[in-house]
């Protein structure tokens, strides 16, 4: 993880090398694939979705036209819930739903392949985290409004993660068996 710093002065002090950096070192590292976060020195906030966004247009200025001043002037006036909104509605047109089916579906092929876990206890397991009690199912696509917020979607990882967890420990443990 690369932390980087934001102080007063709007300088941003990337921790990891001990020295200043810019918005374009910032994106070389996300280019690279490295994790960033980025905190706020005098509060400790974490600004990283902000100073991301900051990045992004940066390098969407010099290499293509910028955002319509019109449309970024409106974003603005309506408000902040405008941009969860937005996230809301690109989450549900790129099919939201149907990834987290997808990635379901792909770690239960994955246990199969690796001996982990019979066909029966996939078709199971399918069913267990693929149910309507969890929300609305892949062939209902997600309306606005319930779209997962980012604060959301970390717990839901943590609670996947969780979930992995327990099963990689049954599985461990049936095999002691």
């Amino acid at each position: 993880m690369q932390l980087i710093k934001k102080y007063a002065n709007r300088k941003l002090y990337h921790t990891n090398q001990k020295q200043y950096i810019t918005l374009d070192g910032i994106a070389r590292l996300v280019q690279e694939g490295e994790a960033v976060q980025v905190f706020d020195n005098e509060s400790g906030e974490d600004i990283t979705s902000s100073i991301l966004t900051q990045v992004v247009l940066a390098v969407r200025g010099r290499s293509s036209p910028q955002l319509p001043t019109q449309l970024l002037t409106g974003l603005i006036q309506i408000g902040g819930d405008t941009i969860t909104n937005l996230r809301r509605t690109l989450v549900t047109s790129i099919g939201g739903a149907d990834l987290i089916t997808a990635e379901i579906e792909r770690r239960i092929d994955m246990l199969i392949t690796a001996g982990a876990l019979s066909a029966e206890e996939s078709k199971r397991w399918h069913q267990l985290l693929t149910q309507h009690d969890f929300g609305p199912s892949p062939a209902q696509p997600l309306s606005t409004n319930e779209v997962l917020s980012r604060n959301d979607v970390v717990k839901l990882h943590a609670q996947v993660d969780a979930l992995s967890a327990t099963v990689e420990q049954l599985l461990r443990q049936r095999d002691q068996q």
